[in-house]
């Protein structure tokens, strides 16, 4: 592909040439061909900016990310738009999908088509008709066992079809999309290329394995796959584990797997007898899923298959498309751990160019931090401690009124009197419920003193999250509002419930804590309308 990708290349350059601008004499690689390179052929558009350069040639740098645009958005797109009809696909041919395992691109011819859930076996698909062309054979590999459906195009005669996702319907590949330009005619013999991206589907798809492996070795025998997701941007993979992978755990993986990377490891896919393939040591398989007879093996290993042991190397049954050495992934990274239900772990994690990615978007990130607190990186963590130390000590601080019972008595006296302008009413008083978040028991009680002076009829329930886990709560009402029938010791009990906590008191005086700071804003809703209740 790369050496007829050159050839294009040098065509594409002749034809800027001859279609320069007289005004300006620019010469202008054309969108549609920087398009093709790109995705036909594995051009970065970075590689194509360089080359052109050498040769007095741009490259249509807005009109190929706009059909880049529409390409991704069109494959996000085809993978809703299948049909849910069961057609009947009887009077087509098998496909031959074999070509999948040994390259992007192969010759085919067209069979027909899926068109508003109908097969069509004879007629045209005119520019802008979306379909599922059948091939009798294709290098497009169909979604199935965790990995995403191909993308890509073909090429007749006298049109061009976007393959926006590949779908496996038994013994059949369909091939979803639309005509791109020109028409397609059922019996045409066809050129079919994947888009580059599936060298990212591979990369990704080899260190699941990696990964799979790796988790086993860490964690125990018990780790059993429960679902995967290989894209070109990512992997993700679930399985059986019954707590969080420690920061050390996941740092172990990560070497694990890039050590396989550097140490070049041979990655190989015999298919054999399922009898057979299950006699091998160790050889996973995914959990529910049924495998065909005869069975794909793929192993990450140097020697014969057969005489591996699977609890020393990665050997799994799997129908996917891999790299043909671990090098090739070039990267490992880890981006996140989380759980998924009860005894079932999700991991996710990038290789190659988006591994690296990650990583210098963290590196700029922690120089950012390392320059905001003014301190190497490396000295970042602990000025980070200091500093929470500081803000820790200057909360007390504040809550305490800064030392001195005066001081503690006119801060807790304008918090009262901002508390008053925002009362609502109820009887004859005032409703106040807050959130002063920092303040410890005594501040509250000075500051509910001081709207008790300034106010003989009040209801009022104060929270505090201290230290962002402990939950405070105080309430206080007057004689009359009692008589209304709002009790503190009654109110403070319900409301402290939402937060995970209890407590309670006498019907004028009461106090409770919580365990949950999320829930306080839910906790102050349901105090207020409690209250209102009276009102």
């Amino acid at each position: 592909a790369i050496e007829r990708g050159l050839g294009l290349f040098e065509e594409a350059i002749s034809r800027a040439t001859q279609s320069s601008n007289a005004a300006t004499k620019s010469l202008v690689l054309s969108a549609n061909d920087s398009f093709d390179l790109h995705t036909t052929y594995g051009f970065p558009i970075d590689l194509q900016d360089q080359m052109s350069l050498e040769r007095g040639v741009s490259v249509d740098r807005a009109g190929y990310t706009k059909l880049f645009e529409q390409f991704t958005k069109k494959s996000g797109e085809g993978r809703k738009k299948h049909t849910t009809v069961a057609v009947d696909l009887g009077q087509f041919a098998e496909t031959d999908d074999s070509p999948k395992y040994s390259g992007r691109e192969t010759s085919a011819t067209v069979l027909g088509w899926i068109a508003n859930d109908q097969p069509v076996t004879t007629g045209t698909l005119t520019q802008g008709a979306q379909a599922s062309l059948l091939l009798d054979r294709t290098s497009f590999y169909a979604e199935q066992g965790g990995q995403i459906g191909d993308v890509g195009h073909i090429t007749t005669p006298t049109g061009k079809f976007l393959v926006a996702d590949t779908e496996r319907r038994g013994k059949h590949v369909l091939h979803w999309g639309e005509v791109h330009s020109g028409h397609i005619e059922v019996d045409q013999s066809a050129e079919v290329c994947v888009d580059q991206r599936r060298g990212d589907v591979m990369r990704n798809h080899t260190a699941t394995h990696l990964m799979n492996h790796g988790l086993r070795t860490i964690l125990g025998d018990h780790v059993e796959q429960r679902g995967s997701l290989v894209d070109h941007e990512k992997l993700r993979f679930d399985f059986a584990h019954d707590k969080a992978l420690t920061a050390d755990e996941i740092a172990r993986l990560e070497v694990m797997v890039n050590q396989q990377i550097i140490a070049n490891v041979a990655v190989q896919a015999v298919t054999m007898p399922l009898d057979e393939a299950k006699n091998i040591k160790g050889v996973r398989a995914a959990f529910g899923e049924k495998y065909p007879d005869p069975v794909r093996v793929v192993a990450i290993a140097e020697g014969e298959i057969t005489t591996l042991d699977a609890v020393d190397c990665s050997v799994e049954f799997c129908g996917g498309t891999h790299l043909t050495r671990t090098g090739e992934i070039g990267f490992f990274k880890v981006i996140a751990e989380e759980s998924l239900s009860k005894g079932i772990r999700r991991i996710a994690a990038v290789t190659g160019i988006a591994a690296n990615a990650y990583v210098r978007n963290l590196e700029a990130i922690t120089k950012q931090v390392a320059q905001a607190l003014s301190v190497p990186i490396e000295d970042a963590p602990k000025r980070i401690a200091a500093l929470q130390d500081e803000i820790k000590a200057l909360k007390k601080k504040l809550a305490s009124g800064g030392g001195g019972g005066g001081a503690a008595l006119g801060i807790a006296s304008d918090a009262a009197a901002k508390l008053l302008v925002n009362a609502s009413p109820i009887g004859a008083g005032k409703l106040i419920i807050a959130r002063i978040d920092g303040a410890n028991s005594d501040y509250l009680v000075s500051v509910m003193d001081e709207v008790r002076k300034a106010s003989p009829s009040f209801a009022l329930l104060l929270v505090s999250v201290e230290d962002e886990a402990k939950v405070t709560l105080f309430a206080a009402v007057s004689d009359d509002v009692v008589k209304l029938g709002l009790k503190a010791g009654d109110w403070v009990r319900d409301v402290a419930k939402i937060t995970g906590g209890g407590g309670g008191g006498k019907p004028t005086f009461a106090h409770a804590g919580g365990k949950d700071p999320a829930k306080v804003d839910e906790a102050l809703a349901l105090a207020r309308e409690i209250a209102m209740k009276f009102a």
